[in-house]
């Protein structure tokens, strides 16, 4: 029996690649779809683990899949002066990062979520959770996360 296959047939295919993010360097997502809640600074905003105490405003950006996970960017909006820190976790199959912001960046915040072209980003210890117009701005911010500078 002769073989009319040539010897290198298959080298150029290409092999299955997993996708794995690397969640600590931050990970950027087109927002796909969002929800927003004006409230009345009276009661505190539970949505799973995230909590706001005297919430204004909540938006919660649904994003693209990134490998596995779902990305979700939620932000509170209040004017306790209680300082909350933005925080990232993966919980079953989603990417959750959490921001707190004043209640006066609501309604950019709103606008923000509501362009076509809105991008956010999640990741590390959640400091450089963000959202943009433009993720090009996303991309240029990112290297005063990574690492902190040390004067010298």
């Amino acid at each position: 029996m002769h073989d009319t296959a040539p010897k290198n047939w298959g080298t150029n295919l290409q092999k299955a690649q997993t996708f794995v993010p690397d969640w600590d360097q931050y990970v950027t997502s087109k927002v796909k779809n969002f929800r927003a809640a004006l409230l009345s600074g009276m009661e505190t905003f539970t949505e799973g683990s995230f909590t706001v105490p005297m919430a204004i405003g909540f938006i919660e950006l649904l994003g693209m899949r990134v490998g596995a996970f779902r990305t979700v960017l939620m932000i509170g909006f209040t004017d306790s002066s209680k300082v909350m820190r933005p925080s990232f976790e993966l919980l079953d199959n989603r990417a959750v990062g959490t921001i707190v912001l004043p209640s006066q960046s609501f309604g950019a915040a709103l606008q923000f979520a509501s362009s076509p072209t809105a991008h956010f980003r999640i990741g590390g210890d959640g400091r450089g959770n963000a959202l943009a117009n433009d993720v090009t701005l996303l991309e240029r911010v990112i290297s005063s996360v990574e690492e902190p500078q040390t004067a010298r």
